[in-house]
């Protein structure tokens, strides 16, 4: 901090409002580091590997691998020309890619870990600045200890001033005795910490006590608020990565053979003037990149400032604070706004509310974005997009790192504003400007993909702008969900009087595991033409020319294009499963003998379910009469060659009845009032799946046996035999993934309708009644049944999720 000060004095009274739980919402300098480091290690790997390219070894041996493995593809005739029809086929096309990816395999191992030995020297190279600053600091501004016997009067003062902040121990005074500001600084390691006085503040000891003591005030808070370490290793991190990253790639940009004749350099040969679109679009993505770097880095920088202080202002600071502040010049143009130091305005704003210092920017979910945008477009080949023979495996691998990243960084942002007021109605802006910036920025990620700008001259995505713009809106509807959830939950909450420790922290992982299943499944379907299409069935094979039964053939097996990936997908109930499971949880080990101000209505959820249920069981019983009344036996009848068969139609007509109702009852549930209606939705939906799939299987199925609605001849005599354990789990997966979908439009539109009706018409929300001995029983028996049912179908879908993720990869 530095600035003149004018004699200024403290007034009882004067501290400033305190920020809403300060101990629970992270730090907002916590949340942007972490996308500092996300950022430099995204952006860092893509030039490593252009780096790569102007090594003339690794240039060589990576053009004769591609060479030999081409000239290997070629002389095997009908390795990729022959359409894949059979199941032979098919054994066929995945033993030759697995055989390819086995030729590229040595050459990309090579690219992977000269990538990882760069980054492993940019981030090693960061960890020696942050460990040297301490003695480059002293031994580069000649500073001198300041002992007790020197001063005995000033060094009883800074070591009050020390307990009066709080901290354990001391920190090492050093004088400045060659800066004339009446400023300080802290810094050092977490076992000897520093704080620099200036020779200027010595004198404010004995002209302006309370000035003086509201700067080191000032500096002690960087001790007591721990954001010495995360400062240095920021500054070292961008020192490392413009020196071992940035300077590099252009150098060798502009002199491509450098490393293999220095001397021997024209300007025709710079890759600007060879490559002027590849370069030029290349250039501008890393201008842009490195600009988020440095922005991101300055904002680490500022932040810290606000946050010491009002803690300075809390410990006694007060007037004299906001009257240095209030003296320091005010900076012009963008560097007020972008610099290391925030404007004085903004800091005496700080001090007035501190709850302003949890408010998260929109800005930084963009950073984010834009980091998993690069990690998405080009990491995938860093991580074996040429390694794996299936290059959606690739692109799902990639997606679970990110996707985790991307919404734990979501998670933690809505953490810190719902932490602002957690008893108030939130507002839209919460759940719905932080995916919408983060689906922004990872969609101006990709533009600025290297490896994009590699393999096309000009800036393009590898899809059409048609299907770039429908997956962005697709992530966009994915993280408001997601959104939604974490910030019904967050409220929840951080509304008791006393949170458990582990509580939110509990709600970041489950949000981080739901995303990354959910970009797992989105990010290969982004990369592909059609990739989110919405696709009707086929025509019956019989009776097509009967209008209605065509449509409901065709609409009863309605797919979405990334859907199927979630239906055989071992980890897609589990995760669901945590969306109700983590609320009850959370409210289950709370503190004993405090009172639940945010009950969860679980009997209502799951009573909501079991009449969805219900319903598709009365529409189940009734469906066979109707079909056997309404179609002739012609078109009922089995013996089919070609085209889908009536059975089939019928069975995916009774899973798309159960679908709906569980759309249905998730929209019941999100138009009542309440708290947690997003994990209850959840709840009542995966309760009214169970038990429809449990439905159709032994009761509704069996109906339409008996009444041998497919015409079988003979009738058969028995209709309960084994229920195969596969097809069952295929069929519940379904239902919950379908109606989860349908769900999402419908639950918004259900919420907005039953806010609106609440604001015209006020209710009283009757009180909860404590839940007796014999209820918490007998719901916690419900729910464990359900979690049960759950690991089952998520274990006998594994043969299945196998075909569709690893089989053509690993056989």
């Amino acid at each position: 901090m530095t600035g003149a000060a004018a004699p200024v004095r403290d007034e009882p009274g004067s501290a400033p409002p305190q920020p809403v739980r300060p101990a629970i919402a992270p730090a907002a300098s916590t949340l942007r580091f972490a996308l500092l480091a996300v950022v430099v290690l995204a952006t860092s790997g893509v030039v490593f590997l252009s780096v790569y390219t102007f090594l003339p070894d690794r240039l060589e041996r990576l053009t004769t691998t591609i060479s030999a493995c081409e000239a290997e593809r070629s002389a095997v005739p009908g390795w990729y020309d022959i359409p894949v029809v059979t199941e032979e086929d098919r054994q066929r096309s995945d033993a030759a890619d697995r055989r390819m990816s086995e030729c590229f395999a040595p050459v990309l191992l090579d690219q992977l870990a000269f990538v990882a030995g760069g980054v492993a020297l940019l981030f090693g190279l960061a960890i020696a600045s942050y460990l040297s600053h301490p003695w480059w600091i002293v031994r580069r501004r000649r500073l001198k200890r300041l002992s007790q016997s020197a001063a005995p009067e000033l060094w009883g003062h800074l070591e009050q001033l020390s307990r009066d902040m709080g901290l354990d121990r001391s920190p090492d005074w050093r004088i400045a005795p060659f800066a004339r500001t009446t400023g300080g600084q802290a810094f050092g390691l977490p076992w000897h910490r520093y704080v620099q006085l200036d020779a200027g503040l010595l004198v404010l000891h004995t002209t302006d006590g309370p000035a003086f003591r509201a700067v080191v005030l000032h500096e002690l808070a960087h001790l007591r608020h721990e954001d010495v370490d995360r400062t240095y290793l920021t500054i070292g991190i961008w020192r490392a990565f413009v020196a071992v990253a940035l300077v590099p790639y252009l150098v060798l940009a502009v002199h491509p053979e450098l490393l293999h004749a220095p001397r021997d350099w024209r300007w025709r040969d710079a890759q600007i003037v060879a490559f002027p679109g590849q370069t030029a679009y290349r250039l501008a993505s890393l201008l842009v990149l490195t600009a988020v770097v440095y922005l991101t880095r300055n904002a680490i920088l500022r932040v810290r400032e606000n946050h010491a202080d009002v803690a300075a202002a809390t410990h006694g600071g007060g007037d004299a604070l906001r009257a240095v502040l209030d003296r320091l010049p005010t900076p012009r143009g963008l560097w007020s706004r972008w610099g290391t130091h925030p404007n004085p305005r903004q800091r005496l704003a700080a001090v007035a509310d501190p709850r302003k210092l949890s408010a998260t920017g929109s800005w930084e979910l963009v950073g984010v974005g834009i980091a998993a945008g690069l990690v998405g477009s080009n990491a995938s080949l860093l991580a074996g997009l040429n390694l794996l023979s299936d290059a959606r495996l690739a692109y799902a691998a990639v997606g679970v790192l990110v996707g985790a990243v991307a919404f734990a960084l979501l998670a933690v942002a809505i953490w810190r504003v719902v932490a602002q007021g957690p008893v108030r109605a939130p507002s839209a802006l919460i759940w719905l400007a932080g995916p919408v910036a983060l689906a922004a920025g990872f969609a101006g990620g990709s533009f600025l993909s290297l490896r994009v700008a590699a393999t096309v001259g000009v800036p393009s995505t590898l899809v059409s702008p048609s299907v770039w713009v429908i997956s962005t809106l697709v992530l966009t509807a994915g993280g408001v969900a997601l959104a939604g959830w974490s910030t019904s939950t967050a409220r929840g909450v951080l509304a008791e009087p006393e949170p458990a420790s582990w509580a939110m922290p509990a709600v970041v992982v489950v949000a981080a595991l739901v995303g990354a299943l959910l970009f797992a499944v989105w990010l290969p379907a982004s990369a592909v033409e059609g990739g989110f299409a919405i696709r009707t069935g086929a025509p019956p094979a019989i009776g097509a020319d009967i209008g209605w039964y065509d449509g409901i053939a065709r609409w009863a097996d309605v797919r979405f294009g990334p859907a199927h990936r979630l239906v055989f997908n071992p980890f897609t109930l589990p995760c669901l499963t945590l969306l109700w499971l983590a609320p009850v949880i959370i409210r289950r080990g709370r503190i004993r003998g405090t009172a639940d101000h945010q009950p969860l209505r679980l009997g209502f959820a799951v009573i909501v379910g079991a009449i969805g249920a219900a319903c598709v069981l009365a529409i189940g019983a009734v469906l066979p009469f109707a079909a056997k009344a309404a179609l002739p036996t012609w078109v009922r009848q089995q013996e089919v060659v070609d085209g889908v068969p009536f059975f089939a139609i019928y069975d995916a007509a009774g899973s798309t009845v159960a679908a709906v109702v569980v759309a249905v009852v998730m929209g019941v549930i999100a138009a009542r009032p309440g708290p947690h209606r997003p994990a209850l939705a959840v709840l009542s939906g995966s309760t009214a799946a169970a038990l429809s799939a449990l439905v159709i299987f032994f009761v509704t199925d069996p109906i339409a046996c008996h009444v041998n609605v497919w015409d079988f001849s003979p009738a058969p005599t028995r209709c309960f035999g084994v229920v195969y354990a596969q097809s069952f789990s295929r069929v519940t997966h379904e239902i919950i993934v379908n109606g989860v979908i349908l769900a999402l439009p419908l639950v918004v539109l259900a919420a907005a309708l039953g806010a609106a009706y609440r604001r015209r018409v006020p209710q009283v929300v009757p009180a909860t009644r404590p839940t007796g001995p014999f209820g918490r029983a007998a719901s916690t028996a419900l729910l464990v049944m359900l979690v049960a049912f759950t690991v089952f179908v998520s274990v006998r879908i594994l043969p299945l999720a196998h075909d569709e993720w690893l089989r053509r990869t690993f056989g």
